[in-house]
């Protein structure tokens, strides 16, 4: 019996495991869809197709479904400018760690033969690149290659599929040729990936190391970063803070939510006066847990970090200082350093003489922040436009414990962590480049369709996705998904750096500004209503409650809800920018 490499290739995706295939279409794919369709007419749906219209939506949509699933997604983009249009997504996948395997074609027989016709003029004139498609963006991916043969084709999508899960994890890109996708050769059995464990332990010494040092630390902090996407690290995380009564802090701009709001330890995201104090600081997950990296402890503080990936080899530069780096699994690491202090009865009683007054000191701060938080939404409750601390405050109330909120705002996004944010149901959509958010709500959708999905998306980011494509796929896919546009009327964080960097200048004199405006301002709600969503704007405050009830109703029904809420367009303070050295 003969097989086409369209069908060996959906052979070694289920034998990777995968679920899902999200395709931006392409002429080179039609091997693979017409194997896809074969193998559902012999009784084989499990490979299923999600048509996405866009690339960067299929990127996106893969990338929202691997967050929430840890399972591998593949992603079938067209050759060239199509691997180019879904870069920004791809970007975004590396940056957050979060695996897929990618594909697009290529060609190499221009001439074709006896089994393969020529495959047109635009793939040799259009659709060719020096290097292959893989070279377009090397250093987005974790590891590329270009098939030659239908040998390489097994070998390529067995290690793509490892090299994508072993931490840290990342994406891998494969370009095929449409040739080999065509061609038919006698079948042979599909060798399985092996089976393999990506979790790396941590050394005991260095374990034992750290927690003496936590133990006879008498100002230990704590700062989290990207911790909390791991099932389990929070846990982990809180126990060791409660240990230790020590306080635990987001990072500027938190991937995440990496710590319960309501425990007394939970400090925000102000680092600076702890940081002065500080003698142990660990850095559990962080990219950036300060900024500027100059702006850390002082020379006597001992700095220590956890991390898969500690040293950030992507980033051409870092500059953090550190005493102590663990490259292991988070939530192992944690675990480990917990029950180390707990089973070390001399540091127990260490932490017992200082623990009470520690955790006091902490709990009244925790509350003075609790408090200024609620005081600075309530002041707003009657602005209009809409204050966006009340509006937050509002939804807090109202939307569903079990709502998995995605948050592809700037200007917003900090208040939006702060009132929204819950472990395990918070994600930071967008990790440096915008646009993405509306696929990763579809691919969280997909993965939990019982759950409540909120996209929490500003106008300018809403402007840079894939919005038709999007409306689309929710509609064709039944993915009722709760949009949620902050919408304050351009680009504030654009306005907002003008005005820092030119304050006597020609654009704040004049109240002129360039690159700020979304002007005419569109009808998001037409757009919306034109792919059956429902669609609402909101500008009175007193309104906030019965809108949200209405759009999570109609998502309930099984229908996409979108709500302008029109917001005051003045940047807030907590997001501004400070000039260098201030």
């Amino acid at each position: 019996m003969t097989v086409s490499g369209g069908e060996l290739l959906v052979e070694l995706l289920k034998n990777c495991g995968v679920e899902y295939v999200f395709c931006s279409p392409g002429t080179e794919w039609t091997p693979v869809w017409e194997a896809l369709l074969k193998r559902r007419e012999q009784g084989d749906p499990s490979l299923k197709y999600i048509n996405c219209r866009d690339e960067t939506l299929a990127v996106s949509m893969a990338m929202g479904y691997a967050e929430v699933t840890g399972r591998l997604p593949a992603v079938l983009l067209h050759a060239s400018v199509g691997a180019l249009h879904g870069a920004i997504a791809i970007r975004n996948t590396y940056a957050a760690r979060v695996p897929m395997i990618i594909f697009s074609g290529e060609t190499y027989e221009h001439c074709g033969d006896e089994e393969v016709r020529a495959q047109g003029w635009h793939w040799l004139g259009l659709l060719s690149d020096i290097g292959g498609p893989a070279a377009l963006f090397r250093g987005y991916i974790k590891w590329g290659n270009s098939v030659k043969s239908r040998d390489s084709l097994v070998d390529s999508v067995l290690r793509g599929y490892q090299i994508a899960l072993t931490a840290p994890q990342g994406p891998v890109y494969l370009s095929i040729p449409t040739e080999i996708l065509l061609k038919l050769r006698t079948e042979e059995p599909v060798t399985r990936p092996p089976r393999f464990m990506t979790v790396t332990e941590p050394c005991t010494s260095d374990l034992q190391e750290v927690a003496r040092q936590l133990v006879r630390s008498q100002q230990p902090v704590i700062i989290a970063e990207h911790a909390g996407k791991r099932p389990g690290v929070v846990q982990k995380l809180t126990e060791l803070a409660e240990l230790l009564s020590a306080p635990v802090f987001e990072a500027s701009l938190p991937y995440t939510s990496n710590f319960p709001k309501d425990n007394p330890l939970y400090m925000g995201y102000d680092t600076s006066e702890a940081l002065k104090q500080a003698d142990t600081v660990l850095v559990v997950g962080g990219l950036t847990p300060w900024y500027p990296p100059s702006a850390g402890p002082g020379n006597n503080a001992r700095i220590i970090m956890i991390d898969e990936a500690p040293l950030h080899e992507r980033l051409p530069y870092w500059g953090y200082r550190a005493d102590l780096i663990i490259s292991a699994d988070i939530g192992k690491t944690l675990g480990s350093l917990v029950n180390i202090i707990r089973s070390d009865t001399t540091g127990q009683k260490q932490l017992a003489s200082t623990n009470r007054e520690r955790l006091e000191n902490w709990r009244a701060k925790h509350d003075a922040m609790r408090a200024v938080w609620e005081e600075e939404a309530l002041t707003g409750r009657e602005d209009s436009p809409i204050n966006s601390k009340w509006f937050l405050h509002v939804a807090r109330k109202m939307l569903p414990d079990n709502a998995i909120i995605l948050d592809e705002t700037l200007t917003h996004t900090r208040f939006v962590h702060q009132y929204l944010a819950r472990p395990g149901c918070y994600i930071k959509s967008a990790y440096g480049g915008l646009g993405v958010g509306m696929g990763e709500a579809a691919g969280v959708k997909l993965a939990h369709p019982d759950r409540p999905v909120i996209l929490i998306v500003g106008d300018g980011s809403f402007n840079y996705n894939p919005a038709l494509a999007a409306l689309g796929l929710y509609q064709e896919y039944n993915l009722p998904v709760f949009i949620i546009i902050m919408n304050n009327g351009g680009y504030m964080a654009m306005k907002s750096a003008h005005r820092i960097r030119y304050p006597q200048g020609a654009a704040v004199s004049r109240n002129q500004f360039l690159g700020t405006d979304i002007t005419p301002t569109p009808d998001y709600v037409k757009v919306a209503e034109a792919f059956g969503a429902y669609g609402e704007e909101l500008k009175d405050p007193r309104d906030i409650e019965a809108a949200l009830n209405r759009g999570l109703k109609q998502t309930a029904q099984g229908k996409t809800a979108l709500l302008d809420v029109i917001l005051e367009n003045s940047f807030p303070a907590m997001m501004t920018p400070r000039p260098a050295g201030s």
